[in-house]
């Protein structure tokens, strides 16, 4: 049994809670349980899953809005199943309540790019895994910048890392310059918390 650097086996990192509810379904895997369901009906072989998903993965590319619109009804009901009953679980995984006057980290300067990367590209990238290609090519984009490139983004930085420094000191102190830090830093906050979630969700779906 191997160990990781805490002397905990990797079977013991990987147990879950079998009472954490379960990640919401997307759309697109709605519709390949219907599919699959669809095959067993006529009869036919989908034992071959790799190839099998193949098939099923260029059909779901080539419906329309319309046609997907009652997997994304699925999608969306199972949503709301899902955050309903992480609203009342308090197991390992749940999510604390946040302190809404804490100042929020200092953003790095590639989350700085990431933000702008994404308000720039976001609308090529709405297809089914498109979030990860995203990440993908942003981080391709960042390797590809020059130094004279990255230097506004690591000048801004600097800037939201000395207002933190203030503003978590005055937090500390229990003043309350830590909204001014929220307002200066929230939008690049909010790529780097949408990427901390799809971490997550990447977890879960392994199981």
């Amino acid at each position: 049994m191997s160990l990781n650097n805490y002397g905990r086996s990797k079977m013991e990192k990987k147990m879950k809670d079998p009472n954490k509810p379960k990640r919401p379904t997307s759309a697109y895997f709605y519709f390949v349980a219907a599919e699959r369901a669809d095959y067993k009906k006529r009869g036919e072989d989908c034992s071959r899953v790799a190839e099998w998903t193949k098939v099923v993965s260029a059909k779901w590319r080539e419906l329309t809005p319309t046609q997907k619109k009652p997997f994304d009804k699925q999608a969306a009901e199972d949503k709301v199943r899902y955050e309903k009953q992480m609203s009342t679980y308090t197991g390992p995984g749940a999510k604390r309540p946040k302190d809404v006057n804490k100042p929020k980290r200092a953003q790095s300067a590639y989350f700085l790019f990431l933000a702008d990367f994404r308000a720039r590209e976001k609308a090529n990238f709405q297809h089914e895994g498109g979030h990860k290609d995203l990440i993908k090519a942003a981080g391709e984009g960042w390797n590809k910048l020059t130094a004279a490139d990255k230097k506004p983004y690591e000048a801004t930085h600097a800037k939201l890392r000395a207002e933190y420094e203030v503003a978590m000191a005055d937090y500390a102190a229990g003043g309350s310059t830590a909204k001014k830090s929220k307002a200066n830093n929230g939008a690049a906050q909010d790529v780097e918390d949408d990427d901390e979630d799809e971490e997550e969700e990447d977890d879960d779906e392994s199981d």
